[in-house]
């Protein structure tokens, strides 16, 4: 338990001299914000009248595409659980290889699991917060619980996979990974071959969940946590003899 507390401490220590996370988090916000502010909140289309004609057309078309369909606060809020968390996992563990605490914790008998726990455990202290931050902007008060529930779950396998790619002998996989997470579930609100190849992804989930909260969201949380699970046995695999790698 000490160890993880020191971990805890040590990580949260390095995520406010670092502010990457929170500095992205909040261009994130800001930009929803100022866009929300410009464009303002679209109408509801009524697609069962057609006067203006356009409105019939744009019905038409969104519904030819089966994509997800979320807000701009829910979609930023899926980019920053998919790049920005995860990226920042990973470097957390690649700063402490650079800089030898790695070595000194496993020296100081600091199991990978308490490790896993402690850094886990300090980001997601912040980004719980920031997850309200996005529900609160995005005007999420009649499902924020759903909304906080569905996205701080998928940033708990970010985190775990941000980390066991982090200890692993391939941290450079980190970037085209997290690119693909948390690029890949906006991209597909255009492309539906996108949104059916990613729909095994948990940062796809978060985004099919998020773009209607008032349905049953059962296979969302099921399908996130097949993901998590794999990402564990990943971990255990990896350190099955009961050290870390530095």
């Amino acid at each position: 338990m000490n160890n993880i507390v020191a971990v805890y401490i040590k990580q949260i220590i390095s995520l406010i001299k670092n502010p990457v996370m929170l500095i992205q988090a909040a261009f994130f916000i800001g930009i929803v914000i100022v866009i929300s502010f410009l464009i303002g909140v679209d109408e509801d289309k009524d697609c069962d009248s057609c006067i203006p004609a356009y409105v019939c057309a744009v019905c038409l078309e969104e519904n030819t595409l089966n994509t997800p369909n979320p807000s701009m606060p829910a979609l930023f809020a899926v980019m920053f659980v998919g790049l920005t968390l995860m990226g920042t996992a990973s470097a957390l563990v690649t700063e402490d290889k650079t800089t030898n605490n790695l070595r000194f914790m496993t020296m100081a008998k600091v199991k990978p699991f308490q490790y896993l726990l402690g850094t886990g455990a300090a980001l997601f202290s912040l980004v719980f917060v920031i997850i309200i931050l996005f529900a609160v902007v995005g005007g999420y008060f009649e499902h924020m619980l759903w909304f906080v529930a569905i996205a701080s779950f998928g940033a708990l396998v970010s985190i775990l996979l941000g980390t066991a790619i982090g200890l692993s002998k391939l941290p450079i996989l980190a970037m085209p990974l997290s690119l693909v997470l948390g690029m890949g579930p906006m991209l597909s609100t255009f492309n539906e071959n996108l949104a059916n190849l990613l729909r095994f992804t948990y940062t796809q989930q978060i985004n099919l969940a998020v773009s209607n909260l008032e349905y049953d969201m059962t296979s969302n949380f099921i399908v996130i946590g097949i993901n998590g699970l794999v990402v564990l046995a990943f971990f255990i695999w990896m350190h099955r003899k009961g050290e870390m790698r530095w």
